[in-house]
């Protein structure tokens, strides 16, 4: 009786076991160069080798936990859609016309990565946006492209995400050269929150172009945390500047307000007005890490560096760190 029991009850384990075990499987698919030709859902483990574009009147919506993994092509790939010339990349991309809806959760992002063992920055190319309406990012970690997020002449929301170890963590730009492109001269509007950018080559990047940047965390970025080119207009306003070469560079930055930010202990400088720069910096009320106005302006480069630059106006300025998070 007893041997009887043992077995029933190694059985048991056995099968309890088993229908543990016997949940849905991840699904793993492997994309080639392609045309997604109808709103399209992606989970599991999507692996891309080859440029996947999304036409305009097409959704592509990416559900909690998947993970995207680009395959590195060279520019002679046969699996580049468009060819390599901007605002394409030599690298596989997904080519956003369409609509892209990537919304994770705060325990199940999504990803966006390198396919490649020992995954270097521009691996991939980017979630390129052209000239596209309503995308949204949100709990995602994107590693490892040439500009993780890339638009030209569209509106996405991005927020609670991660953006590490790409050539831009988000460029934002207007088309300004090719009058054929559907997308000539519309200004991109990106509104990012909530995130947090650091070991990139740059932050973000806004030229000629609309964005709200405000509680973010931009960190440890190898040359600038946040960089304004052309005809900018942003508001920047509660986010934690730090530990970047350069924290906030303009050049020709148009009508940017900084405000209510901390940004200190960066490298080189704080706030940066390089060349071209036609106007003054409208940067008051934030922490730059002292109350000192001596040091506040050794970690700040203007006119007071050079005579033919213009200067960032940053008094009054904030006494102590504010709590940029909330």
């Amino acid at each position: 009786m007893k041997t009887i029991f043992i077995i029933f009850l190694a059985f048991c384990m056995c099968t309890g076991m088993m229908f543990a075990g016997c949940g849905e499987k991840e699904r793993t698919a492997e994309l080639k160069m392609q045309v997604l030709e109808k709103d399209t859902t992606w989970t599991g483990t999507v692996v891309l080798d080859g440029d996947i574009y999304v036409p305009p009147g097409v959704t592509l919506t990416i559900k909690p936990g998947t993970v995207i993994k680009f395959k590195k092509i060279d520019a002679h790939s046969v699996q580049n859609m468009f060819g390599t010339q901007s605002p394409y990349f030599p690298e596989a991309e997904l080519i956003v016309r369409g609509r892209i809806v990537a919304r994770g959760s705060a325990k199940e992002n999504i990803v966006f990565t390198s396919f490649e063992i020992g995954a270097q920055p521009k691996d991939w190319g980017a979630i390129n946006l052209l000239g596209s309406n309503n995308n949204l990012i949100e709990h995602c970690k994107i590693m490892f492209a040439r500009n993780g997020v890339q638009s030209y002449g569209a509106e996405a929301q991005v927020c609670n995400s991660e953006f590490v170890e790409n050539g831009e963590g988000i460029s934002i730009k207007n088309e300004e050269e090719d009058h054929m492109l559907p997308w000539y001269g519309k200004v991109s509007d990106i509104e990012i929150s909530h995130s947090r950018f650091y070991n990139n080559d740059s932050g973000i990047s806004v030229r000629n172009s609309k964005a709200g940047i405000s509680h973010n965390l931009i960190e440890n970025n190898k040359y600038a945390g946040i960089v304004f080119r052309g005809r900018a207009g942003a508001l920047v306003t509660y986010n934690e500047i730090i530990g970047n070469k350069e924290g906030i560079c303009l050049y020709q930055g148009g009508k940017v307000r900084i405000e209510h930010n901390n940004i200190y202990d960066n490298t080189d400088y704080n706030i940066v007005a390089a060349e071209a720069q036609s106007f003054d910096i409208e940067a008051p009320k934030n922490w730059f890490g002292t109350i000192d106005t001596e040091k506040i302006d050794k970690s700040i480069f203007d006119r007071q560096d050079k005579h033919d630059l213009e200067k960032v106006i940053y008094k009054p300025f904030l006494l102590k760190r504010i709590n940029w998070e909330e």
